[in-house]
């Protein structure tokens, strides 16, 4: 076109295309790599150095990241929670977390909270066989209910299949909840947890086994314990080796990065 000028990224290309047609017609099939660049190129990614923020310690001056001030945060968010008009499921009485809120060795994301005291609404709420069937997965690898911080996606309770509207407005605060209490992994129970903590991306698929990073805290996807029980006998057997591959995963990450 006429008074067009070629894009830098374009022409940033073309020079590598050229550069690189040059080395392959003249016979060369190495290059010489200076050892700082190989070394910045090995090294582990963030997601297999799992850096672990220390155990906070009470200040010497006063303030400071300890656990009376983490506990004032999350009341804090609670509130902010609590006042949120931003999707129709607004209700009272909203989920909050349930167990250690402070550097637990595993945060459980549950999915949408259904209402209603059916098999499929208790389920949802890890309520019955459900219920009983997450505490046997997690006691397989030695994690018990109480030793899991448990939180829903989204703290009200909704009527069907959430949409894209609500998951949107508590994945920001369930984000901030889940970076307060900083725990050595995340575990995603289905694809609407899965899109709340990871709202773009390969991980927000919900892919079961796939590994990603909220932060710098690893994350991991898993059925839920209800699509479990609502596959049927054929497809549900896939399904649990699937389940237990990445759960052997999560348990062999906490082994090597205690």
């Amino acid at each position: 076109m006429p008074g067009s000028e070629t894009h830098p990224l374009v022409a940033a290309l073309d020079d590598a295309i050229s550069a690189l047609t040059a080395l392959r017609e003249s016979g060369t099939k190495t290059l010489p790599v200076e050892p700082d660049t190989w070394r910045a190129f090995a090294a582990p990614t963030p997601a297999q150095a799992l850096p672990r923020v220390p155990e906070p310690t009470r200040a010497a001056r006063g303030g400071g990241d300890t656990p009376e001030a983490r506990a004032a945060a999350m009341e804090a968010l609670c509130e902010t929670f609590a006042a949120c008009q931003g999707c129709p499921y607004a209700a009272e009485g909203r989920a909050r977390g349930e167990g250690p809120a402070y550097n637990p060795d595993v945060a459980v994301v549950n999915g949408a909270l259904l209402e209603g005291d059916d098999p499929v609404a208790l389920g949802s709420r890890l309520e019955g066989e459900a219920g009983a069937l997450f505490d046997r997965m997690f006691a397989a690898i030695g994690l018990a209910r109480p030793a899991l911080y448990l939180t829903p996606a989204l703290k009200c309770p909704v009527r069907g299949r959430p949409g894209n509207a609500a998951i949107r407005v508590c994945a920001n605060l369930l984000r901030r909840e889940l970076a307060l209490v900083n725990p050595r992994a995340i575990v995603l129970l289905g694809p609407v947890a899965a899109r709340a903590v990871h709202p773009t991306g390969v991980a927000a698929t919900g892919k079961v086994g796939q590994w990603s990073l909220l932060g710098a805290i690893p994350t991991i996807t898993l059925h839920h314990p209800m699509r479990l029980l609502l596959a049927g006998e054929a497809l549900s057997t896939p399904l649990k080796r699937e389940n237990w591959a990445a759960l052997q995963a999560l348990r062999d990450r906490l082994r090597q990065h205690p």
